[in-house]
């Protein structure tokens, strides 16, 4: 037998500390020769396994989050001052809290963040952040709770939380070609109670139209090559959509859309613009195409419909910003996704009575 170090030998295995032991068969079939092979405990191709390994306990988690929290020096997340908090390395509290000298109040790594006053163990919040990162079109609640073996309650709670910390507030507008376009998140009209259908209520189809009874409508707003960003709105008219690309996108950009009528309003405010036809069979244009913002849309509206099923228009945003940071992320590993949704942890609170009260 091989050992670490190149050796030969027939007695037991022995792997240095800052190993971690990872088997991997390679091969088509379970008769091929096996090979081994050492993970190094890099974070950038992290999978379900080895993040378990790396995590073994609280403290191990403490410390992870500390690191990203606080990569430089540890910010009081009670008074903001930066650097004159400390760790208490002694005594039963060891590892665990800390103190600020300035405004001498102690604190743990997950105040200040959406783990505060959550009694649930670190270790279960990673793997619920990670499954929620790497998992292409999502986990429900109640696939979570049976995972890491809480309440279906907790861990819709647990993800709702997950997913706040995914909308980042970029002040950052797109620029160069950015395609624009608008989906429709509902059921159909046919589907619906009797009373309830847009059509007998109003004489309108169910898309867009801003009843409470219509499907509710999401504008996607796509750099070409770069970021995505998708917004909930109550409807899809020209003063909606003329200040959500006021907004989000440089004025010097290029917008391409379909032939939806308040487009038309783009060149008036100073946007170069052009189009396409989709209710002609025209999906290209010259450069003119959503064929990039469509291929999101597939993305979103599967996920919902094949893991969540219903997605209420009051949390809707919350299930676009999940969407919209695994896009914008994709070229990561599912590793390297992990630790950049701990870069906009910091301030993130998000309780209970605020998620679940009546929005207007």
């Amino acid at each position: 037998m091989i050992g670490p170090a190149g050796r030969v030998g027939d007695g037991p295995l022995e792997w240095p500390p800052h190993y971690i032991r990872c088997v991997i068969i390679l091969g088509n079939y379970t008769l091929d020769t096996p090979t081994t092979e050492v993970y190094n405990g890099s974070m950038e191709d992290m999978n379900l396994i080895e993040l378990l390994d790396r995590f073994p306990d609280e403290q191990s988690c403490r410390d992870f989050i500390q690191e990203r929290r606080w990569p430089d020096e540890i910010t009081c997340p009670q008074c903001g001052v930066i650097g004159k908090a400390y760790k208490y390395t002694s005594g039963k509290n060891a590892g665990k809290l800390f103190k600020c000298a300035s405004c001498r109040q102690q604190f743990t790594v997950r105040v200040g963040s959406i783990f505060e006053d959550s009694k649930i163990p670190l270790r279960k919040w990673l793997l619920a952040i990670y499954l929620c990162t790497s998992i292409k079109k999502g986990v429900s609640s109640i696939q979570l709770s049976k995972f890491i073996k809480v309440r279906q309650a907790t861990a819709w709670f647990m993800l709702q939380r997950i997913r706040h910390v995914f909308e980042t507030g970029s002040f950052e507008k797109l620029t160069g070609e950015v395609e624009m376009d608008e989906a429709y998140i509902g059921g159909k009209d046919s589907n619906k109670h009797y009373h309830k259908r847009l059509k007998q209520l109003t004489g309108k189809g169910a898309q867009g139209h801003g009843s409470k009874n219509s499907k509710t409508p999401v504008v996607g707003m796509v750099e070409r090559g770069g970021k995505l960003r998708a917004v909930a709105t109550k409807d899809t008219g020209s003063n909606t959509l003329m200040t959500l690309a006021r907004k989000n996108i440089d004025i010097d950009a290029t917008i391409y859309t379909d032939e939806h009528m308040p487009y038309r309003t783009l060149p008036k405010i100073g946007f170069k613009h052009a189009s396409v036809n989709h209710g002609a069979k025209e999906f290209v244009n010259g450069m003119a195409s959503t064929n990039t913002a469509e291929s999101f849309w597939s993305h979103l509206k599967r996920g919902i419909d094949g893991i969540y099923h219903h997605v209420s228009a009051k949390h809707l945003q919350l299930y676009c910003d999940e969407y919209t940071f695994r896009w914008n992320t994709r070229g990561m590993t599912d590793g390297e996704r992990f630790e950049a949704w701990f870069d906009n942890i910091n301030g993130k609170r998000l309780m209970y009575k605020s998620l679940t009260n009546k929005r207007s």
